[in-house]
């Protein structure tokens, strides 16, 4: 049961994810085509404002989800009530921090534009920016009960309808409109659509949820609680920071265009990552309750097996990243009707971008089962020096070099703290092994990448005719090329064979659960019929019998 979950969740996360990067590149170039580079730079310069401020969540949806598995598992329905009280309560109260705080910062918002757009409203822009970020702590923590029960699907499904519906809305302001304001609107409001309506359907699967909303854990449980968010809110400082602050003090330091510039890659790359997290975010339930049930043995191999499909997914985006991203770019630019240098980076600049994507990527499985194990109390103090250093050489290196100083800033403080404590805390109360098991994994699988990606590069770089043509017949070699690789060097390893098994399992379990059953009920069918007109047969034949007697 817990391999199929897991397996409905990466399909339904797949579709939508492909839904959105369709609709998505489609709005994204009619916005590209309509305004200027600015609003893009004022896009990435707002949001990422925004989630500095959302710090204070403090981390409390991965701890609290943590604290969901066990009663989850074993059906205490009590126990989760109380758990899902307190969330809302927590949450409501972050809501409220956002937004007064967002409003706080309004008159400061000159500081973090060294060039100012010459763009009408931009107070009330991000004003409507913090009410897209406050909204989201509306109903959103119910999603994490039906996440719990591994039926992620569920809240991916409307996520889809209402991510559609809001991408079309926007497609028809953009073209008919040309409003930046009514954009943001119709954003906001599918957010709160999208919250009530999980909302709503948490509280029909799961009514025991609503019964006593005053319920709450024992002072003793709450503590724990408050001790495991104190240890994921450093944790959360962290990633605020680094992923967070890099467009902050580009726009602070060179200006908003090159953020915009930025933000392309950035909307593609963040496509991307959506779509592997989403196939690892699948899981991520699943390994909740595998720690709880499993020994130590069986959640190392599903570790390995899964580090394995991430380096293998992360390393081939990676060489798709620099075969691909450049003349996909200058297509890009061709279509929106831009000038090719309003959209393309330089290629320095696009390896490093490369290199942060995959380092982040590859810590992925670690950051999953870490957090999955509750573990993150044991390196609470990595996240204050990645920031230090983060900060320090981004602040350095942007004054001397530009911005591909900040993005140098990001790789350095993730090698220099990130890299080595995650997967030494993960191993040593996680796993009960020694970390250089996983540092000798990396350095196999880093080696591979940057040798089979290198080939890839050299032999992808003759297909030179430029367009649409160019890029599509460089993902083709690209994918053949590389992957075939991979699977001549890793097809006879462990880690293959387990994920070849389970996939093949799961197609078979679903190819007959979906065909075979209505074959069944085909044949079934048929045999009715047939059974029936025998049996019209036999009584007319009676009947003429009798007729014949008489």
């Amino acid at each position: 049961m817990r391999t199929r979950n897991s397996f409905v969740n990466f399909l339904a996360n797949t579709g939508s994810y492909t839904i959105n990067l369709i609709l998505s590149f489609v709005t994204r170039t009619i916005f590209i085509h309509v305004f200027s580079a600015a609003y893009l730079g004022i896009n990435g310069v707002f949001t990422n404002i925004l989630s500095v401020l959302s710090l204070s969540e403090l981390g409390i949806g991965v701890a609290m989800n943590y604290f969901l598995y066990t009663p989850i598992a074993s059906e205490d329905k009590k126990t989760i009530r109380q758990f899902m009280n307190l969330y809302r309560v927590m949450y409501t109260v972050v809501g409220g921090f956002v937004g007064v705080a967002g409003l706080c910062l309004v008159p400061f918002l000159d500081f973090f534009l060294k060039d100012q757009p010459d763009i009408p409203g931009i107070t009330f822009i991000y004003i409507l920016y913090l009410a897209n970020t406050v909204v989201s702590y509306m109903w959103g923590y119910k999603r994490a009960i039906i996440d719990g029960h591994q039926k992620s699907y569920i809240g991916t499904f409307y996520n889809t309808i209402f991510t559609t519906t809001q991408f079309i809305l926007q497609i028809i302001v953009l073209l008919v409109f040309e409003n930046f304001i009514l954009y943001l609107v119709i954003q906001i409001a599918c957010s709160i659509a999208t919250n009530f309506v999980v909302a709503r359907k948490a509280n029909k699967m799961y009514p025991y949820i609503t019964e006593d909303r005053k319920d709450f854990p024992s002072k003793e449980v709450r503590k724990k609680v408050f001790k495991n968010v104190g240890a994921m809110s450093i944790h959360k400082l962290g990633d605020v920071v680094v992923n967070n602050t890099d467009n902050l003090i580009m726009s602070t330091a060179v200006g908003v265009t090159i953020v915009g510039m930025l933000s392309n890659y950035q909307m593609i790359q963040a496509s991307i990552i959506t779509a592997l997290n989403g196939l690892f975010g699948a899981f991520t339930a699943s390994i909740g309750n595998l720690t709880v049930e499993e020994d130590d043995e069986s959640v190392f191999r599903v570790y390995k097996t899964l580090q394995f499909l991430c380096f293998w997914l992360y390393s081939f985006c990676s060489v798709g990243f620099m075969v691909v991203f450049t003349p996909f770019m200058e297509a890009w630019a061709a279509i929106a009707g831009k000038p090719s240098t309003e959209l393309v980076i330089p290629m320095t600049m696009l390896l490093v971008f490369t290199a942060n994507f995959y380092m982040g990527g590859m810590r992925r499985v670690i950051l999953t089962f870490r957090d999955a194990m509750g573990l993150y109390w044991y390196d609470r103090y990595k996240p204050i020096f990645e920031v230090i250093i983060n900060l320090v050489v981004s602040i350095v290196l942007v004054l001397k070099i530009g911005a591909i100083g900040v993005m140098i800033g990001t790789l350095v403080s993730t090698m220099t703290t990130c890299f080595w404590v995650e997967p030494l805390v993960t191993y040593k109360y996680g796993f009960h092994r020694k970390v250089r098991h996983y540092f000798g994994l990396f350095t196999k699988y880093t080696l591979t990448t940057i040798v089979v990606g290198g080939l890839t590069y050299y032999l992808c770089h003759f297909i030179d005719m430029g367009g649409i043509l160019e890029v599509v017949l460089k993902v083709l070699a690209c994918t053949v090329i590389y992957n075939g690789i991979i699977l001549l060097l890793y097809g006879r390893t462990e880690e293959f064979k387990i994920l070849w098994f389970e996939t093949t399992k799961l197609l078979k379990n679903w190819y007959n659960r979906r065909f075979k059953k209505n074959a069944d009920e085909a044949v079934e069918g048929q045999a009715e019929e047939v059974n029936s007109e025998a049996v019209e047969h036999i009584d007319d034949t009676e009947d003429k019998t009798t007729e014949d007697k008489e």
